[in-house]
């Protein structure tokens, strides 16, 4: 089978689990994994992933318990330079209340090597912003959320890299009554996961994460604590 061939096939597959993951019932929680090691695209290649997975929390004072099962993520990155790519997935603004209602957004960030290509260690840092739409007690607010995150990576076998990264997101409904005072929210921990690569350009990066979470909402306190887990079949060509 040629190359030509064979990328519509694998495009195929990732399109797929992307339909599947995005039904409108996913968007109960939100995605704070990175699923990627520290390494970028290089210049003139494309990196393609689609996934879903799930997330647990408990938030505020007595804390109220919200289980999302299935949550989508999916995006596309470009090599810039040598040690700097973009990026722009789809996923949902972090908000783990279980009073938030469906929200579908987009992000757009930057990621910068520090490390050569051919050291061992990889060690990078990312900065976005996402936006979206939240249903907030049956009235729908727009969310802005920018963060940060810092990634270490090491090849652990030949066709393992084992990675862990460390994100802060923030995220303000200046739309919601009271504005971004009475309604932001913070999320701040580690992740952890692999990447495995199939086949050439053919790879799945399961990742897990925890996450402390310290916000308000409609003016109340909801701190908390949270745990995500995903996998992503990813695509480079």
């Amino acid at each position: 089978m040629n190359n030509q061939l064979k990328s519509k096939r694998y495009l195929s597959i990732i399109y797929i689990v992307s339909f599947w993951s995005c039904s409108p019932a996913t968007y109960a929680g939100s995605w704070l994994l990175g699923f990627s090691p520290a390494d970028t695209v290089q210049p003139g290649s494309y990196s393609v992933i689609a996934g879903t997975g799930g997330q647990w929390s408990s938030v505020g004072d007595p804390g109220r318990n919200s289980f999302t099962p299935f949550l989508a993520h999916a995006g596309i990155r470009t090599g810039l330079t040598d040690t700097w790519d973009v990026g722009y997935r789809l996923a949902t603004v972090a908000l783990p209340y279980s009073s938030v209602g469906p929200s579908l957004g987009a992000e757009i960030d930057v990621k910068h090597r520090l490390t050569d290509r051919r050291s061992p260690w990889q060690v990078a840092y990312v900065a976005g912003i996402g936006y979206a739409y939240l249903d907030i007690q049956g009235k729908s607010r727009s969310a802005w959320s920018p963060g940060v995150d810092i990634i270490i990576s090491h090849p652990i076998a030949q066709r393992y890299t084992a990675f862990t990264d460390l994100r802060y997101v923030y995220t303000g409904i200046a739309s919601a009554n009271d504005g971004t005072n009475a309604n932001h929210y913070q999320a701040f921990g580690p992740g952890a996961g692999v990447k495995i690569n199939l086949k050439n350009h053919v790879s799945i990066t399961p990742e897990i994460g925890i996450f402390s979470f310290k916000g308000t909402l409609a003016g109340q306190s909801a701190n908390g604590v949270g745990i995500q887990y995903g996998a992503v079949l990813g695509f480079v060509f």
